[in-house]
């Protein structure tokens, strides 16, 4: 989340810089995303809590090699066909949202939530949800950041990439160390010679070990030193740059306040301008992450669709 000055300044930064920053860049947002027909908690709810799944979540997997899992990852698709849907395990990664959920304040609105009905009064219970789209665990769909024709919206978001393989990218160790600390093209090439190859459509997700953070309140989620600068982990311009040229992604995901690291979600917000650039979607503030597979889950993606959405509030799952 960065604030619309902010943004079009780094679009401008980033217009006058593009011939030196070619190999860093997304494709132009002026032409549609490459067409592709394979795969491009609260408080209070218990962290180790696998639930099990359905007959009907079994079924999704069994057609997931429609998606094109099967044809570019042979790894997920042995994961995929070993599911038996009496043995399902989903894990939730995404934070319940309620009216005192940190947000990244002054860009988001603090949710209301408040009951509107009554089963006493009125036969039934029924809340009234005031909040912005970019509350708790959410979206933010590529109009976020780029008001042309071509970027999605979340009701344009194809819906073979909100279920999509998951990768786990590990820096915890390196965030307690520096706050600021950013995925890297290192890490996703470590992640690769581990597992093999990104898979196509993959939801690239960072853990930076930050849920406990989040859960801990505002002031400790966002972290701001003395002159207010945020401090938080995020994806480098270099990694978000390296997985737009060299492999065909859904979209990438933090369990931090912003796809960018703290002071550069506040200053040149790159893996935002990248990422959503290329028609991409960002997931920022994910929950559980520590408990996801590096590898071999399924992601589903569960954003609010709203016609001519910026992002919304996401049920994020790992299906595996």
């Amino acid at each position: 989340m960065c604030g619309p000055e902010l943004i079009r300044n780094a679009q401008s930064s980033l217009a006058e810089d593009n011939a030196d920053t070619a190999t860093m860049t997304a494709p132009a947002t002026t032409t549609p995303a490459p067409s592709v027909t394979a795969p491009p908690t609260g408080t209070g709810v218990g962290r180790r809590r696998m639930l099990t799944g359905s007959a009907a979540v079994g079924a999704l997997l069994t057609g997931i090699g429609a998606l094109g899992v099967a044809n570019s990852d042979p790894a997920y698709a042995q994961a995929i066909n070993g599911v038996s849907a009496s043995r399902l395990r989903v894990l939730d990664l995404s934070h319940a949202i309620h009216t005192d959920f940190p947000v990244y304040s002054p860009f988001v609105l603090e949710p209301n939530i408040f009951q509107t009905a009554r089963v006493d009064d009125d036969g039934y219970n029924a809340l009234k949800l005031e909040i912005d789209e970019h509350t708790g665990t959410h979206m933010d769909a590529p109009w976020h950041f780029y008001d042309n024709d071509d970027a999605l919206r979340t009701d344009q978001l194809d819906p073979a990439n909100l279920v999509c393989p998951l990768v786990v990218i590990r820096i915890v160790d390196r965030a307690e160390r520096d706050l600021d600390a950013e995925v890297t093209v290192r890490d996703l090439r470590r992640w690769e010679r581990r597992y093999g190859r990104i898979p196509r459509r993959a939801l690239v997700a960072m853990d930076s070990g930050w849920t406990r953070r989040v859960l801990n309140g505002a002031a400790d989620m966002l972290n701001r030193d003395s002159e207010g600068i945020p401090h938080f982990p995020g994806f480098s311009a270099e990694a978000c740059a390296w997985l737009l040229n060299h492999r065909d992604i859904a979209g990438i995901a933090v369990d931090t306040p912003s796809l960018d690291p703290g002071p550069l979600s506040v200053s040149d917000p790159q893996a935002h301008i990248l990422t959503l650039g290329a028609n991409k979607y960002g997931l920022e503030i994910t929950a559980n992450m520590d408990q996801a597979p590096d590898c071999g889950a399924i992601a589903v993606v569960g954003v609010l669709k709203t016609q001519g959405g910026t992002g919304g509030p996401t049920r994020l799952m790992a299906v595996r």
